[in-house]
């Protein structure tokens, strides 16, 4: 009696059972450690509380790889455009972008601060400080505009990627593309090719780090819960609701009408950038995900150039969750001490955000530092106010941080949809619901 022998292909791999892919679905897992950790942050508080180095050590594995990875993509962006005058239009368009948009959110923060009053009620700190320097370091008058435009150009290259500032890393990523158009083919083409091979390794390391985003997100939300409990919803917690609820305002209507006139969905963009989205949620920090935000644009059909110059800018002048939230922190503290702020008062806050806002891009923990420049640069309420706000700050760096995201992912959309070529059709309409023949002119 003979027997028949089926040969299976090498290559055939039985698919996974479905509950063995939720539980590597990396969404699935960060849900899961945030659950596990608010529910340990009230159980075991004093330990929860102690989690935050956790948080912190994830953040610094991400933060080590942004500069990097802002230089090659930039770099292999730019001389893919093929000069200047392309590098300067898509610049140009972002600054312009950045400013208006930061505009509209700064107003819309005055208008619900000013309708909903959620400083009422609040007692002012007692013994709170008077000195700007008992809150936060950064907050100097080395802070000014002109300081910053000083330090816009790095004096070291090295010292540029060992600090982490991201805009001088972007200057040096620019005088190198264009030194390398420059040159010919046999020198520079061989470079181009390499620095886009590293950019592959270095995204590799990216999904690598991924991999721990659960374990960063246990700590964070464990050392919040554990260090505030759930009782921290009281009279204080109304700064954070106007807050968000003003944000929520700000990406529905704003954001969600300049997505619609740029011809893609916003909600669309939302679940593409899920993933990023919940790790930012868990971590509170917006550089926690920005180089895996480049790599996500860039599937989802912006061209690499656009990318590699809006992201990294934006994430320094296009702050839409600090210009909603700033005022309506400032005009919080005046609402709580009783000191009346009319229009004149409140457009003099305005020019100063305008200004302040750029004096820290760039610096770590900038949304605070501006709100400390802005109180004491215009000396309308007291300084001892912000005692009242460092109190909350986590929690509405959590909301800040999750509109500064998605305020630069529509960014980066509408500016590859303005420049020529630099919104792919096809992945666009899989990620974003793009409609490049219903809207025009945009």
């Amino acid at each position: 009696m003979s027997s028949i022998t089926v040969d299976t292909p090498a290559d055939a791999v039985a698919p996974r059972p479905r509950w063995r892919r939720v539980l590597g679905n990396t969404t699935f897992q960060v849900l899961i450690a945030a659950v596990a950790a608010a529910v340990f942050g009230i159980a075991a508080p004093g330990a929860a509380a102690g989690m935050q180095p956790i948080a912190n050590a994830f953040i610094d594995l991400i933060q080590m790889l942004i500069a990097p990875i802002v230089f090659l993509v930039t770099v292999t962006g730019i001389v893919a455009t093929g000069g200047m005058k392309a590098v300067g239009r898509i610049a140009g368009r972002a600054l312009l972008y950045f400013e208006v948009v930061t505009t509209l959110g700064m107003l819309l923060g005055l208008l619900a601060v000013n309708l909903l009053h959620p400083g009422s009620g609040v007692s002012a700190p007692k013994h709170a400080s008077g000195e700007i320097g008992s809150y936060v370091k950064g907050a100097d008058a080395n802070n000014s505009f002109t300081s910053f435009l000083a330090d816009v150009v790095p004096d070291n290259a090295v010292g540029a990627f060992v600090t982490g500032h991201i805009i001088q890393v972007l200057i040096f990523a620019v005088l190198f593309a264009v030194a390398l158009l420059r040159l010919p083919d046999s020198v520079s083409q061989p470079i181009v090719a390499g620095c886009g091979k590293l950019s592959e390794v270095f995204f590799r390391m990216i999904r690598m780090i991924m991999l721990l985003a659960p374990v960063g997100t246990f700590g964070a939300v464990a050392a919040t819960v554990g260090k505030y409990g759930p009782e921290t919803l009281t009279a204080l917690m109304k700064l954070v609701a106007v807050s968000t609820l003003a944000l929520l305002v700000f990406v529905v209507v704003v954001l969600g009408s300049v997505a619609w006139l740029a011809g893609f969905s916003l909600w669309r963009l939302i679940f593409t950038l899920r993933k990023e989205l919940l790790v930012v949620l868990g971590t509170s920090s917006s550089e926690a995900v920005l180089p895996q935000l480049m790599e996500r644009l860039e599937q989802a059909g912006c061209r690499r150039s656009v990318v590699g110059l809006v992201v990294p800018t934006g994430f320094s002048f296009n702050l839409d969750g600090v210009a909603v939230v700033v005022p309506i922190c400032v005009v919080f503290i005046a609402q709580v001490y009783g000191v009346p702020l009319g229009f004149g008062n409140q457009l003099g806050l305005f020019l100063a955000f305008l200004v302040l806002s750029k004096g820290t891009a760039g610096i770590s923990g900038s949304a605070f530092i501006t709100l400390a420049n802005t109180v004491a640069a215009t000396a309308l309420v007291p300084i001892a106010g912000l005692a009242l706000v460092l109190s909350v700050d986590r929690f509405l760096s959590l909301v800040r941080a999750l509109t500064n995201v998605l305020g630069n992912a529509v960014a980066t959309v509408v500016v590859a949809r303005w420049e020529p070529g630099g919104l792919d059709p096809e992945p666009a309409l899989a990620a974003l619901g793009y409609r490049p023949k219903t809207v025009q002119g945009v």
